[in-house]
């Protein structure tokens, strides 16, 4: 007779996104292993009541600190995938929302983009401030100014609350896609310009909303199914044993998928606008300052002068800052070997890319590349 297979419970949310995201992530992993889903109506889904009657091998789910103490209590393995509750006595995967707000404003600051917004308003639990949080605290640094729209007036009526100037772009950094989208149409209403006087920014890359407004809208890709390969490997360990890590596991946020509702670049030096172009046309070749210049036809010592004080970065920093970016892009999206893809970035040798990529990101090209395929961990 043959084995019985392993049943597992999603607790999941299948309206969102997100959650189907995760999905897919799970059933990656349960490939591997043959697991079983209870379902009901034919989808792999338990309700949090019929959660209670259960008694299967293992739960992947939105779980709230009432579900846990009862599986707890009965002795049922279970992963939290839900990041509106801190300090869950249970194994969790989440994704890493304060470096959302970080990825958000660093998109901004590479557009040369100086004035900020930002609202997760509607959103509840912890997960929308925590994306806030991340994307304040990376400008305050720079020494930037952030206003909240905390309320859906501030959305609907963006001329009065983003103290908006003449000739210069307000970047909104909004914590859910469907956010980012009212804003655009807010601003439409209003008579504003997406990109020109408002650029946008939403996060999870829903095709839905994203590509079905205009201009399209910029987000943040998280890569959530990440987050369902971790939690059922994860699972999948408690069930033989393993104890429960001391801390949750931290997904990092993929990418910004750039559309045209931040298609800018809000640099008031024509010299400096030029360079920052040339630069990132050639990202993959070996470059020097020198031969910026000679491209430009202008003084070394007068360039440099003026991009640090528009950019804020020497020309050095932004070519390496440049290249390091093509990097891990192609560390992501390809299987290309390190060493071929330190020459596609225009670095000599592989030792010198690998210190200047520890240099810019802090992990070897190695480590990044694996934080970023489906199965890796933190643990």
């Amino acid at each position: 007779m043959p084995e019985k297979a392993t049943e597992i419970a999603l607790c999941i949310d299948y309206n969102s996104n997100y959650y189907r995201s995760i999905v897919s992530g799970v059933a990656r992993y349960s490939n591997l292993k043959g697991w079983r889903f209870y379902t009901n109506r034919g989808f792999p889904q338990i309700s949090k009541q019929d959660l209670k009657e259960w008694t299967g091998a293992g739960v992947i789910g939105r779980l709230t600190p009432e579900v846990i103490a009862d599986l707890q209590h009965r002795g049922i393995p279970a992963v939290n995938v839900k990041s509106d509750y801190l300090n869950l006595p249970v194994a969790s995967v989440l994704m890493d929302n304060m470096a959302i707000g970080r990825m958000a404003a660093e998109h901004f600051l590479d557009k040369g983009i100086s004035r900020f917004a930002a609202t997760c308003w509607s959103i509840k639990g912890a997960s929308g401030e925590l994306k806030i949080r991340g994307f304040i605290q990376t400008l305050e640094k720079r020494g930037h100014l952030v206003r909240r729209l905390e309320n859906q007036k501030d959305i609907t009526r963006p001329e009065r609350c983003l103290d908006l100037q003449k000739g210069e772009t307000v970047g909104v950094f909004a914590a859910e896609d469907y956010l980012g989208r009212m804003v655009i149409e807010s601003c439409q209403d209003q008579g504003l310009r997406v990109p020109e006087d408002v650029a946008v920014i939403g996060v999870d890359n829903s095709p839905f909303i994203c590509e079905m407004v205009k201009p399209g809208l910029t987000t943040v890709e998280l890569g959530a199914e990440r987050i369902g390969y971790q939690a059922a490997q994860l699972l999948d360990d408690l069930m033989n044993g393993a104890a429960v890590p001391e801390e949750p596991i931290m997904v990092a946020p993929e990418r910004v998928v750039q559309r045209h509702s931040t298609d800018i670049l809000e640099v008031n030096d024509e010299l400096v606008a030029r360079a920052l172009r040339f630069i990132s046309e050639h990202a993959h070749q070996p470059l020097t300052v020198t031969e910026i210049t000679d491209a430009l036809f202008c003084n070394r010592r007068v360039l440099e002068k003026r991009f640090k004080a528009e950019v804020g970065r020497t020309l050095h920093e932004e070519i390496r800052r440049s290249r390091i970016k093509r990097a891990c892009r192609l560390l992501r999206e390809s299987d290309m070997l390190v060493e071929v893809l330190a020459e596609a970035c225009g670095y000599s040798s592989r030792e010198r890319f690998n210190a200047a990529f520890r240099k810019e990101t802090g992990k070897t090209p190695s480590a990044y590349r694996k934080e970023y395929r489906f199965g890796s961990t933190s643990r």
